[in-house]
């Protein structure tokens, strides 16, 4: 799961710093209305994504830059552990199975969609060059601490707001525990 919320992590973080150095370029017409100037993107329709969607080999340069080339392998790794937590009773053979499944399943191609859908060639090719600019370089070198304080900070502040509602219904709350146990006494729940 840390990976995936690194690479989040790192594209908001390289998508943010290159839209702040990107230069708007004046329009050439007069009808500017007509114009979408905020944007460097090429036109993108809602359904159909960039009209030069990002290449293979840019999403494959873009996962190896960001350390993020094995997705479907840290996806086994946090899947199965849960599935296997979630459901202590599901067979060997079963287990097996989802995980060759899984190894056979084209993730390759769901993730160069996904990145399809959504980034032109020309925002790869100006993400590709971020990254490999001294302060791209800086910036994923210093993302695993980021997002390791980040995540620290984030469950130290959920666990305040957790206590702080906690103590506003302490009353409600020692009531509930209380119902619960009464209809739970014995380990079997009544009807």
């Amino acid at each position: 799961m840390r990976v995936w919320a690194t690479t989040a992590l790192v594209f908001v973080f390289g998508i943010s710093a290159l839209a702040e150095t990107t230069i708007a370029k004046p329009a050439d017409s007069k009808d500017t209305a007509s114009k979408d100037t905020a944007s460097h993107t090429p036109a993108m329709t809602e359904s159909a994504g960039p009209q030069h969607p990002v290449t293979a080999a840019q999403v494959r340069e873009i996962l190896t830059i960001t350390n993020s080339t094995d997705v479907k392998r840290q996806m086994m790794e946090n899947l199965l552990p849960l599935m296997q937590q979630m459901m202590p009773y599901m067979p060997d053979n079963v287990v097996a199975d989802f995980q060759h499944s899984l190894e056979l399943a084209d993730f390759d191609a769901v993730l160069l969609h996904t990145f399809q859908a959504r980034l032109s060639e020309q925002d790869a090719a100006e993400i590709i060059a971020f990254y490999q600019s001294p302060a791209g370089k800086h910036m994923l070198a210093l993302m695993p601490q980021i997002q390791n304080d980040w995540q620290e900070a984030g469950e130290d502040l959920g666990q305040k707001v957790m206590l702080d509602v906690l103590a506003r219904h302490q009353t409600e709350v020692d009531a509930a525990k209380k119902k619960y146990e009464q209809e739970h006494a014995g380990g079997s729940p009544q009807s």
